[in-house]
């Protein structure tokens, strides 16, 4: 379901899952001057497992244990939940919420818990933001509910969906004191989403100037459409790390969009198997609540936790938490460094034919460069020496051809080496019918390896006016000979006029 176009979220039916993990306690402790008075709790003596961690089986596929949490819980990361709120005095997750950095764009306070409009309005959404924030950060070891995937970071709670103001998220998305900005949301349809600028400027000013320089790192959600990730230039964003879905059984849903853009997919709730977390208190709103029409399960009788959590909305808190295990176990990676590590650690199945690029390295629009790895991604980031300073190549075509139903060669010629990392072409086209599903766009780049970005069946409207096409396929591979884009039209409908195209290669020196 979509709330002003921006959240995402796949509901499903109960499933419970067996198998048990071996958890020790952790010692906490909470700094209560900033609380609000409305979000303070009365807590109780820690006790033993948390009793649900039983059925949150994205922890057992992803292999998060005693082995992960003995070295690294995510202490001092924080990360903004940028969504319909968390309840502040959730008993797993109060502890971990900070409250300095928290703020409810409604009430114009730091009390993030949906507002009384959201909870009205949407009984079910509004408990979106708690869950996200649950599957990232619940408290472990206080014999309550689940536990996170960093069960010692912090949560900033940003409840910008109160508003759903443009200027609201952009304050959200730059927000200062944040290492990790999980956006479960965005996507809609089939048209492609000239995204709100604001957004773009947010996420630019937090790469620039946040955490010293090293950029805060951005995870969003690749979307619940099943259709084309590149349908959005946010979502390609280089600055961004687009993630999507794989259900229990380790394949990609229907649901999940797919594309060139894709980075890496984590586990996430589906029609037969949801995520438990953390749900809206009580059993009147929520995923569990009375007005939702959903079942409940013995387990949780008050309604303050959920197994419906789904789509991949339910991925991205997955990688926020990973992620915040790399910032403790490296504080000084840079947004760049996070996002490469996350990419050459994750693995394909090997039932899936995709064929590997240039520089040996295995893609798949389905699952991007594969299922995230905690345990090989902290490794490599724990001496992991950060990316050269970022070079960026850029080049232009004003070559004006009519798109035909055989292949249009447009050709670029690069001088330079240098190891690729993100790549974007831009596209700029006189076409007066919105319909560009027959449109089918193939880079090809120096080392044969192509790309298709858009493959010609693919549900996609809109103008393509100036419009940014991602490819991550090509990472590793050298920049240096000539890239060609080439362009057909399935139907030959003789619609389609190029008038410019052009290439952006970023990466950096090997040597």
């Amino acid at each position: 379901m979509i709330i002003n176009n921006r959240l995402t979220v796949l509901i499903s039916p109960l499933l419970l899952l067996t198998g048990c993990l071996d958890l020790s306690r952790d010692n906490y402790s909470l700094d209560s001057s900033n609380i609000p008075a409305e979000c303070r709790v009365t807590e109780s003596d820690y006790g033993d497992n948390d009793p649900l961690i039983k059925y949150q089986w994205h922890l057992e596929a992803l292999g998060v244990d005693d082995e992960v949490w003995n070295g690294q819980k995510g202490s001092g990361v924080k990360i903004s939940v940028i969504d319909s709120g968390v309840e502040c005095n959730h008993q797993d997750l109060h502890r971990n919420i900070d409250f300095d950095l928290s703020y409810n764009y409604r009430n114009k306070d730091n009390n993030p818990s949906p507002t009384e409009s959201q909870l009205y309005d949407y009984p079910i959404d509004s408990a979106h933001g708690t869950a996200c924030a649950g599957i990232i950060s619940a408290v472990g070891w206080n014999g309550k509910g689940v536990i996170g995937v960093a069960p010692s970071s912090s949560i900033v709670a940003l409840n910008t969906f109160s508003t759903g103001l443009d200027a609201d998220f952009e304050d959200a998305l730059q927000k200062e004191g944040v290492d990790i900005s999980n956006n479960s949301w965005g996507g809609g349809d089939s048209t492609i989403l000239y995204d709100d600028p604001s957004s773009l400027i947010g996420i630019e000013v937090g790469v620039k100037n946040n955490r010293n320089g090293l950029g805060t790192i951005y995870i969003f959600a690749s979307g619940n459409e099943g259709n084309n990730a590149n349908y959005s230039m946010l979502h390609g964003s280089p600055y961004v790390i687009n993630v999507g879905a794989v259900n229990i059984k380790g394949d990609v849903p229907k649901f999940s969009n797919f594309g060139e853009n894709i980075a890496v997919v984590a586990p996430a709730g589906d029609n037969e198997s949801g995520i438990f977390t953390t749900d809206l208190i009580g059993k009147i709103y929520g995923f569990d609540g009375e007005l939702t029409e959903t079942p409940n399960f013995t387990e949780n009788s008050n309604g303050d936790y959920t197994g419906l959590m789904n789509g991949t909305s339910s991925a991205v808190p997955i990688v926020s938490g990973v992620v915040a295990l790399l910032l403790e176990a490296n504080r000084n990676l840079s947004y760049r460094d996070v996002k490469y590590i996350l990419m050459k650690t994750a693995s394909i199945p090997e039932n899936i034919k995709d064929k590997s690029n240039g520089a040996n390295i295995k893609f798949s629009p389905k699952y991007g460069f594969g299922v995230i790895d905690p345990k090989s991604a902290i490794d490599m980031a724990k001496n992991y020496k950060s990316l050269p300073t970022e070079e960026t190549i850029l080049l232009d075509n004003n070559t004006q051809k009519l798109i035909t139903n055989n292949y249009s060669t447009i050709r670029f010629n690069v001088d330079r080496s240098i190891s690729v990392e993100h790549l974007r072409i831009r596209v700029d086209m006189n076409h007066t019918d919105r319909d560009i599903s027959s449109l089918k766009i193939v880079i090809v780049s120096p080392s044969g390896t192509e790309s298709e970005v858009l493959s010609g069946d693919s549900k996609l409207f809109g103008q393509l006016d100036n419009w940014l096409f991602t490819s991550l396929r090509f990472l590793d591979e050298d920049s240096k000979g000539e890239w060609q884009i080439k362009i057909k039209d399935l139907k030959s409908s003789n619609k389609f006029t190029t008038n410019s195209l052009g290439l952006e290669i970023r990466g950096h020196n090997p040597n």
